[in-house]
Parts: structure tokens; C-alpha cells; sequence
């Protein structure tokens, strides 16, 4: 009961001191409503109001808990969202490395039976396996990894409706997170796209903005290859890949592949590329990649293609949000609601990435591993068993955080003359 009892005082005192990092500079009553909702987010594991509520045991009723919470989502306003922001933003860029990997991906949460949310849209439910198309919204997330463990921490994320007054162009969100990964960072970095994001356009923005990119393009795309337009896939077909390189997968699962690779000229913008062809993933098709990475070695090659599978790491993160907070059952009905939950729980998931980056060296780390009970030793994303661990440590806590909040006052309220 001891050892109980001391890891629930440091888990509580780590999550203290991470929210009052990110609340530098709120109000008192929002800087309250952060602590209550980042304890409650890893109490409960859950983003439902009622089950954060319920984690915060406090000697009210529940109701009244969840009123005060729902309240204060709705009107955190747009100068102390970003306020929190920042304050989050300035404590990853303290995790990354000299080259930072950001990985770009669009996800989505589905409202099959949704009727009264504010802009409710129509999208393809990826996690289905007949992709069928269900009442939701979308979302734009980028990830960059972390320098020593490489885990994965959003630095962008938002969810949007195409029926939403004003809205643009999904490319539109696509950009502002490329801006913004742009605006954190400050150094050349590799940005990491799906055959999704396969545009001219996109293409064009990050080699233009300093960057490297590595983005995996559709068969069909047409290059300029010795002088001559012809289809990628054409290309590849007739080549065979000369490097071999293992890749190895969080389930231990090994795929021998091989690689080959050629300059190509792109006729939107008559600049040269490198095409990456991966062999052995696909019986039927290789895997085609374009970067703007120079290659000139055999390390210059496998680089590219570790580079990309890093992206991997953001379907790893997508998975932990919605498998172990229930993301997609977030039952706040205005799209600010929506946004304001998802950066607290973001903010989270932050913090998780932090911890992991010490996982074999923070003795707190060490005992929230040891406490998700877990079967595998060892992971490549940690996300999970961290998230699992802190939620039964806290678990014991037979209070809430309300006896961590200490509220000043003044220590005479009558009127004092200064003599």
C-alpha cells in the first residue's frame, strides 16, 4: 500500500507540474480547468466529460462537475487556446533533434448515428474494411518524433467539417499544418506525406520552403525520365532493385525488400527529383517514393526508405487515441467544443511522448511501465502501455487533484491602512 501510495503522490505531482508549464500565464480559473481535465484525461482514459468528471472525485455532485467542465470548454477562448498553445509548443521543440522527422497524415472521426453536431460532414471510415462512407468530421494531424526514442508528438492537430461556413479545401489545412510545423521548428527538417497528399502543389510549397521531403506518389504520375514523359510505374516495372534492406516492424515482423532508384524531372516545375522504388512489400506493384534528398551512396538510399516507414509512427498514434481514450465517442457538439477537448487530450499525449523520451532512465517512467502490466518488454511506441500504466497508478488515488489546487488569498480580507 506504501508503494501504491508514493507512486500515486509523484504521478499526481508529474501531472502538476507539466499543466502549470502549460498554464503559464491563464487566469486562475483556466489554469484549474487544464489541471482538472489533463488528471481526469489520464485517470479516466477516456475523453467523455462524464468519465473525466468521475475521475476528479470530488465531494459535489456529479452534475454539478460535469456543468462546471462543459462550461468551461465551451468558452476557453481563441487567446487562451493559444496561450496553452504555446506553452506546449515551447516544451516539444525542446524534444526534437538537429533534423527533425514531421510526419503529415488526415484521419477522422466517425458519427454514424450523430444527428444534432454543429457542421456534421461525410466521410470514409478508414478503420472499416469496406471504407464506408458514415456522418463525422475529418482531421489534420502532424506528428514530429522525439530525438532519443523517435515516439511521436503532435505539433498540429485539427478537426474540420467541409460544410463549415468559409471552409476552403482540405489542401487548405494540408498547408496551414506545413506552416506551422515550419513555424516551430526553425531548421531544415524531413517532411514525411502519404500518396494522399500526391500534389503538385504540396510538392512545389516544401521544396520552396527549405525543406526536405519524402512523399509516396501513385503509379500513374507522369515524369520526365531521359527526356521522355512516362508513367512511374512504367518505370519501375522495368527496373529491378539492387540494395537489400531489412525492415523490421513493432510485432517483431521482418519484410526483406529491395531497393533501386533514379533521377526523374517533374513537368510542373521542370526540377530534378530522386525516385525511390521499394520491391518485396507487394507482390503485385512496388512501392514508388519521390524525395528531394540528394542520393549518392547506398545509405543515402536506405535512408530515404527508413525515413518513410518512420511515418508508421503516426498510424501508431492515431490507433492510441482512439483505442485508449475513445477519441471518436467525444459526445461536445460545437466544432470549438470538438477542437478545445482534442488539444487538451493532444496536450496529454504530449506529455506521454516526454515521459517515453526517458523510458529507461526516469525511475517514474520506469514504474508506470511496470504498472500497465503489459506482456511485451519492449516496444517501438510507447504510447499504450504509458497511457495504461498512469491510469492504474492513479487508480489508487483515493482523493482527487482538488487538495493540489492551492487557492491564494489574501490573509486579512477587512481594509489595512499602510502606517
Amino acid at each position: 500500500m506504501n508503494n501504491f501510495t508514493t507512486n500515486t503522490y509523484e504521478m499526481k505531482r508529474e501531472i502538476l507540474n507539466f499543466s502549470k508549464k502549460i498554464s503559464k500565464g491563464l487566469n486562475k480559473p483556466t489554469e484549474k480547468f487544464v489541471l482538472d481535465m489533463e488528471y481526469g484525461i489520464a485517470k479516466s482514459q477516456s475523453i467523455l466529460i462524464s468519465d473525466i468528471a468521475r475521475s476528479l472525485d470530488e465531494k459535489i455532485k456529479l452534475k454539478n462537475t460535469i456543468e462546471r467542465l462543459c462550461d468551461n470548454l465551451i468558452n476557453l477562448t481563441e487567446k487562451e487556446t493559444q496561450i496553452i498553445e504555446k506553452n506546449y509548443l515551447n516544451k516539444v521543440q525542446k524534444q526534437l533533434p538537429e533534423e527533425p522527422i514531421v510526419l503529415f497524415d488526415d484521419s477522422d472521426i466517425t458519427k454514424e448515428y450523430g444527428r444534432k453536431f454543429e457542421d456534421l460532414d461525410r466521410v470514409i471510415d478508414a478503420s472499416s474494411k469496406d471504407k464506408k462512407i458514415s456522418n463525422g468530421y475529418h482531421v489534420c494531424e502532424a506528428v514530429a518524433l522525439t530525438k532519443k526514442e523517435l515516439q511521436p508528438i503532435s505539433i498540429y492537430s485539427k478537426i474540420y467539417s467541409c460544410q463549415s461556413k468559409g471552409f476552403i479545401s482540405k489542401n487548405s489545412y494540408t498547408k496551414e499544418s506545413i506552416v506551422r510545423a515550419g513555424e516551430i521548428i526553425h531548421r531544415k527538417s524531413n517532411y514525411i506525406f502519404d500518396r494522399g497528399y500526391d500534389d503538385n502543389k504540396i510538392i512545389d510549397y516544401v521544396d520552396k520552403s527549405g525543406n526536405y521531403f519524402v512523399i509516396r506518389i501513385e503509379d500513374r504520375r507522369q515524369f520526365l525520365f531521359k527526356e521522355k514523359k512516362k508513367r512511374c510505374g512504367e518505370v519501375a516495372a522495368k527496373r529491378k532493385g539492387k540494395i537489400k534492406m531489412i525492415l523490421t516492424f513493432d510485432d517483431n515482423e521482418e519484410y526483406e525488400v529491395y531497393i533501386s532508384h533514379t533521377k526523374v524531372t517533374l513537368p510542373y516545375n521542370k526540377k530534378d527529383y530522386e525516385l525511390v522504388i521499394v520491391y518485396g512489400l507487394d507482390e503485385e506493384r512496388p512501392m514508388i517514393l519521390l524525395t528531394n534528398r540528394n542520393i549518392h551512396t547506398k545509405e543515402d538510399v536506405i535512408k530515404v526508405v527508413r525515413l518513410y516507414f518512420y511515418r508508421w509512427r503516426v498510424e501508431e498514434y492515431f490507433r492510441a487515441k482512439k483505442q485508449e481514450y475513445d477519441f471518436e465517442n467525444m459526445r461536445v457538439r460545437t466544432l470549438k467544443a470538438l477542437n478545445n477537448l482534442n488539444l487538451l487530450l493532444t496536450i496529454h499525449l504530449g506529455h506521454i511522448g516526454i515521459l517515453a523520451e526517458n523510458i529507461d532512465r526516469k525511475l517514474l517512467t520506469i514504474k508506470i511501465i511496470e504498472a500497465s502490466k503489459s506482456l511485451r518488454s519492449k516496444v517501438i511506441v510507447w504510447i499504450s502501455q504509458i497511457a495504461r500504466g498512469i491510469g492504474k497508478i492513479l487508480e489508487q488515488a483515493r482523493q482527487g487533484i482538488k487538495e493540489w489546487q492551492h487557492i491564494t488569498d489574501n490573509k486579512y480580507k477587512q481594509l489595512t491602512l499602510k502606517l
